[in-house]
């Protein structure tokens, strides 16, 4: 039985589909992951217009059909096009990554309202940043600014692809526990090291450990330095780098509501003992101990799309 949808959607990917039409899946706020044809949408005089460009939020009106996967697109009105992301080469990148991951992880037809918003909330972090103008020389060599700007670069789209992807593995259920020791529960000592163990999940105390530790090693600054990315609203990362207008306040107001009681509430407080600066360079590459952490939880199909963005945060 075939009926009518409207719903709010992301364009995810798009793909020609013979001489006039095209294949386009999006991401919509109430079905999830759905893929249609949009037939004529190459004409000249398409009535669809720019709402089928990559990224665009569009409301969208398509045929449902219980006994098919591809469905047929009626209508589509574009909300905002985020054109912007396409003025710089890093803030696409940055804007492919998210989406992609969104792409790969998102069932048909299964509603994940709190990604949905996730990503829409970075899409506009991402469009509202200017050039980079962060220093990465700063007067106190230990603050959170300096930390962050030495992400290997002093740009922020390598801070923000990593807290994107931190978030949704933990609206996905696959959070990663940077407080308390895995194995004996106990809170981590900011005074000493610890291990982040990306099979396990999260991090493990220097005692539990033992002489012979799995995992990368991780001093306090540096964990203090991923969980900023983890527990702080994507405005407020972009914030640290004072380049461009912030998102609207509601959109953070409502990220911290779909992260629950126990999660995105609030940064936990960097340590001021030790240099920020030097730690965020001990981590080596931040994204590659994200994606380390997310191989071992999900398919590891789900991150083809990165490897041939491997030098991302060495590039920008």
């Amino acid at each position: 039985m075939r009926r009518i949808v409207r719903s709010e959607a992301i364009c995810l990917r798009v793909q020609d589909y013979h001489e006039s039409s095209k294949l386009v899946t999006f991401f919509t706020l109430e079905r999830g992951k759905v893929s249609c044809l949009a037939k004529g949408a190459r004409r000249l005089r398409s009535k669809f217009g720019a709402a089928l460009d990559l990224f665009a939020q569009s409301r969208i009106i398509y045929y449902s059909h219980e006994t098919r996967t591809l469905l047929t697109l009626s209508d589509a009105e574009l909300v905002h096009s985020f054109s912007g992301l396409a003025l710089r080469p890093e803030r696409f990148l940055a804007a492919e990554q998210m989406s992609e991951f969104a792409l790969r992880v998102i069932q048909p037809h299964d509603p994940s309202p709190q990604l949905y918003r996730l990503l829409l909330n970075y899409l506009t972090t991402l469009e509202s940043l200017q050039s980079p103008v962060c220093s990465p020389q700063s007067s106190d060599p230990t603050s959170l600014q300096s930390a962050i700007c030495n992400l290997q670069s002093p740009s922020p789209y390598p801070a923000l692809v990593c807290s994107f992807l931190m978030k949704a593995a933990s609206f996905l259920g696959f959070r990663p526990e940077l407080r308390r020791c895995l194995l004996c529960r106990r809170p981590i000592e900011n005074a000493r090291p610890a291990y982040f163990d990306a099979g396990r999940g999260g991090i493990i105390c220097p005692r539990c450990a033992g002489d012979n530790p799995r995992g990368t090693r991780l001093d306090a600054a540096s964990l203090d330095t991923l969980a900023f990315l983890l527990y702080t609203p994507a405005s407020e990362i972009a914030s640290v780098f004072s380049i461009g207008p912030q998102p609207a306040i509601e959109a953070n107001r409502q990220e911290r509501r779909d992260a629950g009681p126990d999660s995105l509430q609030s940064p936990p407080p960097v340590s001021s003992s030790a240099n920020l600066q030097s730690a965020i360079y001990n981590l080596q590459s931040p994204l590659d101990l994200v994606l380390g952490f997310l191989g071992h939880h999900f398919d590891p199909l789900v991150l083809n799309s990165f490897r041939w963005h491997a030098g991302l945060e060495r590039n920008l």
